[in-house]
């Protein structure tokens, strides 16, 4: 397992030889086996300390593990326990080997652990721990909002187990009070509605009586109109035949005033002839005159023509003349404007040659700023490895240091050791002498030699030599003193030396890496100062080398924006350039345009044409003028005559005709005054009042429609409505509100009792749902408490795998101790504890057969103890091969521990070890009692030669 035996040489590493030198490797190789298969492995330490493994089979030696980690996997893998088991089970180290024993329950639990793994069953009772936990949270948060609902209710004492069922009583008592309250509402309802009935018939009474005592005030009105408005009935009637004769008058005096006019008007048309004649005849004349002038007015309008052609043509002469000295000053801004661009364009050239030489110079800059950055990290990497490389060659002079103090107590040390080491001889030699002297002081003549048998004693007694037994024991506990301290400290010489050797590897490594040759230091200390002052200048060099980027990108930015700004004007450069061109081609058609007018004779001023233009329309304008208008007041003047002429005439005829209808009328008239019976002076003095006839006729039809309507409603009232009397409503309506409020009462407490059933219904559903749940949560509680009694109370389940384990221990353990004590003893688990932090199943007592009782094994004594700890550590083996299929524990070696039996306990101890050997396993054991040595038949034999090392001598059937 690459392990020592004992906890105590595994911390001590103290497995490297003395007798080595410091640059040899150590070297252990052993071979097992294991169910006929033979195994190799071999465990290397170099002389720095580093471990190495090799491990191969016999029958596949090319199969070579050389990883520890692999070796060890596959050694576990094959012996079928780990090394912690192995130390329990095959190799009993000293010290350790009443460990199990003598061990509490805790230990004895942490043993178990370890050697059957019982680390699963501890996971199961904690899972079932936490399930059970888990359930019994639930259990209680169940019942805490049951308890919640029923509180929420107004009730309290209810048990979960009554389930939906708590809240029935309060259900079924809260439905009966709103049935109650309900019929209570229906009668309410039923009765005011009657109340409601009464105050109806109550109002229409007194209406129907309110209605009667109006109908009769109002007829009493009407009647006493009647008669004034059956003499306006009379008035109207003579107003009638009036108005009839009144149209008639009307017609009359309407001819007689036409008649009136139309004599005017004739009157009035014959002076109107005459003037119109008049002027008619000066219209002629002037008609005549104007025709006259006329007869040349078309020559003149031919030349007004050929004049205004000529005025157009110079006017457009004119306007070419002005485009073009418009076009030409517009080609020259043009020109002016391309000049300036192209100054521009040369500049943007320019600056665009200026743009690369500071791109260049930035990006030179750029480069040599991450030169610069990479020499300052490779110099700030160099000065850490420095700071590394100044501390390990400080910390290796300070081990060289240590190495020189502890070679100097070294060397005190073998001094004194070699003082010791003679005066111890001194002593054995005075020791040996006197004892041979006592021997031969006790010789006779014929008595046999003690040591020879031989019955011849020629050599004499000598005297005997002062000798002290204390000052040997003295010198020698003394000697084992020095030799232990100088042992330790060449080991500690040694492991300083290794460390100063790995400091000198690295730091020579390091060194070889960053090209150092000298590693004191004062030396590293310049070299450091110097790599430093390097690291300054970069930096500075850094700095100012960031000053020139930002100078050149600041360079680079104006630059920039200046082949910006002039790539915007340059942007109108061919706008400009095609405005420019088609000015040119503009400047030559019109050039074109003004030469073909010129050889036309096309004058250049045209103020001369303009007023010959205008006199000519002007006189044109004005011939036709006159010409116009004279035709027009001659036609006028005639048309008006004919007029005048057929009004005249129609106006004769009219006169006649009027004369003739106003003497009809007349007769007409006096006719019908005859036939209606009126006489003339009635006749003038109503028929002012003929334009009342409509507003008189509407008030006698709205009298008499309301005299018969008022009349008709009383005679149907008169029956029923002289028997009528006045009835008061305010008791009724008294009686209505107080029942309306009752009503009201009763609705407000109706719902409150139905949301009091609402929320007790749906209590009742969420108490059934969680009713439910606990009843399902309890039967898996059932379950979980069970198993959480079973796994938690008093014995924890994994204590109980450990105590079967351990009963099965103990079982086979007790068959061996009572060959050992010989029926006396006999190991027993302790079912109980004696406080709780102790496990039960896993305390241990002994039962003594000649007391009768039982007592803890730390009462043994130390042979006891031996024999206990022995049948423990052959029963755990025995059981673990019994229990474990694929382990076969062949082997089993006891170091120690046969010094504290006495010569029968020993002899049993030995018997029980031999029937052991006996049924064919090897039995180990390392051991410094004589005794046991003479009788072990195969031994190997180990002994120390002071100065060189150790033997093995073999002896026996081994």
């Amino acid at each position: 397992y690459g392990e020592g035996s004992g906890e105590t040489r595994t911390k001590a590493k103290c497995f490297r030889s003395q007798m080595a030198e410091e640059n040899e490797e150590m070297e252990v190789s052993l071979s097992f086996e294991v169910k006929g298969q033979l195994y190799h492995v071999r465990r290397v330490e170099t002389a720095k300390g580093v471990n190495k493994a090799y491990f191969y089979t016999e029958n596949d030696p090319e199969k070579l593990l050389v990883k520890i980690k692999e070796v060890n996997t596959e050694i576990e893998q094959i012996i079928g326990l780990n090394l912690d088991q192995f130390k329990k089970i095959v190799m009993i180290p000293q010290g350790e080997f009443r460990e199990f024993l003598t061990a509490g329950t805790k230990d004895k639990s942490d043993i178990l652990k370890k050697l059957f793994s019982t680390e699963q069953y501890e996971k199961l009772q904690w899972m079932i721990k936490e399930r059970f936990d888990a359930s019994r949270a639930a259990d209680r948060e169940l019942v805490l909002k049951f308890n919640e609902i029923i509180s929420e209710a107004g009730m309290e004492g209810k048990d979960i187990e009554m389930g939906p069922d708590a809240l029935l009583e309060t259900l079924h008592t809260a439905e009966e009070e709103i049935s109650e309250i309900q019929k209570e509402i229906t009668e309410l309802v039923h009765r005011q509605k009657q109340i409601e009935k009464e105050i109806a018939e109550t109002q229409k009474n007194n209406t129907d009586l309110e209605t009667f005592q109006k109908v009769r005030e109002e007829y009493s009105r009407y009647r006493n109109l009647k008669r004034t408005f059956e003499d306006k009935e009379k008035e109207l009637k003579l107003l009638r035949k009036i108005e009839m004769i009144t149209h008639t008058e009307k017609q009359l005096a309407d001819r007689e005033a036409e008649i009136r006019k139309l004599q005017m008007d004739i009157k009035i048309l014959s002076e109107d002839r005459k003037k119109i004649s008049q002027y008619m005849e000066r219209c002629r004349k002037s008609l005549a005159s104007v025709t006259e002038e006329a007869l040349n007015l078309d020559e003149k309008k031919t030349k007004k023509n050929r004049l205004e052609d000529l005025l157009g043509k110079s006017k457009r002469l004119n306007e070419a003349n002005l485009e073009l000295e418009k076009l030409n000053m517009q080609g020259l801004e043009l020109d002016k404007k391309l000049a300036f661009l192209r100054k521009k364009e040369r500049d943007l050239a320019s600056l665009l040659d200026d743009e690369k030489v500071a791109s260049r110079e930035l990006n030179d800059e750029k480069v040599c700023q991450m030169e610069i950055r990479m020499k300052l990290q490779e110099s700030s990497s160099r000065l850490k490895t420095m700071v590394t490389l100044f501390n390990k060659a400080q910390k290796r002079d300070e081990v060289e240091d240590n190495i020189v103090r502890l070679r100097k107590e070294e060397e005190n040390l073998t001094r004194n050791l070699d003082v010791v080491s003679n005066a111890h001889l001194h002593e054995l030699e005075k020791r040996n002498q006197n004892y041979a002297q006592i021997l031969r002081a006790g010789l006779t003549d014929n008595d046999p030699c003690p040591v020879c048998g031989s019955y011849e004693h020629p050599s004499l007694a000598s005297e005997v030599q002062d000798f002290d037994e204390v000052t040997l024991k003295n010198l020698e506990e003394k000697k084992k003193n020095l030799e232990k301290a100088l042992q330790e400290k060449k080991s500690d010489v040694r492991n300083w030396i290794r460390n100063f050797e790995d400091l000198a590897e690295e730091i020579l490594i390091m060194g070889d890496e960053n090209g150092i040759t000298t590693f004191k230091l004062d030396d590293l200390r310049i070299i450091g100062g110097d790599e430093k002052e390097k690291y300054r200048r970069l930096e500075n060099k850094l700095a100012e080398n960031m000053t020139s980027v930002n100078r050149c990108t600041t360079n680079l930015e104006a630059v920039n924006e200046r082949i910006r700004i002039l790539r915007k004007d340059l942007a109108s450069l061919d706008d400009l350039m095609r405005a420019s061109d088609e000015t040119k081609a503009m400047m030559n058609d019109l050039k074109g345009e003004i030469r073909s007018l010129l050889n036309e004779g096309v004058p250049k001023e045209s103020y001369g044409l303009v007023g010959q233009i205008k006199e000519l329309d002007r006189i044109i304008t004005d011939i036709s003028l006159r010409l116009e208008q004279a035709k027009k007041s001659y036609e006028e003047c005639y048309n008006q005559d004919q007029n005048l002429s057929g009004q005249e005439s129609a106006l004769n005829q009219t006169l006649i005709s009027a004369h003739e209808t106003a003497k009809s009328l007349k007769d007409q008239f006096f006719r019908k005054l005859e036939d209606a019976e009126v006489l003339r002076e009635s006749y003038e003095m109503n028929k002012h009042k003929v334009t009342e006839i409509d507003k008189i006729d509407e008030e006698i039809i709205s009298f008499f429609k309301g005299y018969n309507a008022v009349k008709g409603v009383y005679e149907s009232l008169r029956e029923n409505g002289e028997n009528l009397r006045y009835k008061d409503l305010a008791p009724m309506r008294d009686s209505l509100l107080e029942t309306e409020q009752i009503l009201s009462d009763k609705n407000s407490l109706l719902k409150e009792k139905d949301i009091l059933v609402h929320n007790l219904k749906r209590s009742h559903q969420r108490l059934g749902e969680i009713h439910e749940k606990y009843l399902e949560n309890k039967e898996k509680l059932v379950v979980i408490q069970d198993l959480y009694d079973t796994a938690n109370l008093g014995m924890g389940f994994e204590t109980f795998v450990q105590s079967y384990y351990f009963e099965g221990i103990l079982i086979r353990a007790n068959e061996r101790l009572r060959k050992m004590t010989e029926g006396r003893y006999q190991l027993k688990r302790r079912n109980e504890t004696e406080n709780r932090r102790e496990k039960i199943g896993l305390g241990l007592d002994v039962f003594d057969e000649y007391t009768g009782r039982e007592r803890d094994v730390q009462s043994l004594s130390g042979g006891e103890s031996f024999k206990a700890s022995l049948s423990l550590a052959l029963g755990l083996s025995d059981f673990i091969e019994s229990h474990k299929g694929s382990v076969n524990l062949e082997t089993i070696f006891i170091d120690e521990g046969f010094g504290s039996l006495d010569q029968d306990s020993l002899d049993n101890a030995l018997e029980s070890l031999l029937e052991l050997n006996m049924s064919g396993r090897i039995v180990g054991i390392i051991s410094h009692v004589t005794e046991l040595k003479d009788r072990i038949p195969g031994r190997l034999e180990v002994s120390t030669v002071p100065g060189k090392g150790s033997r093995i001598r073999i002896n026996g059937g081994i």
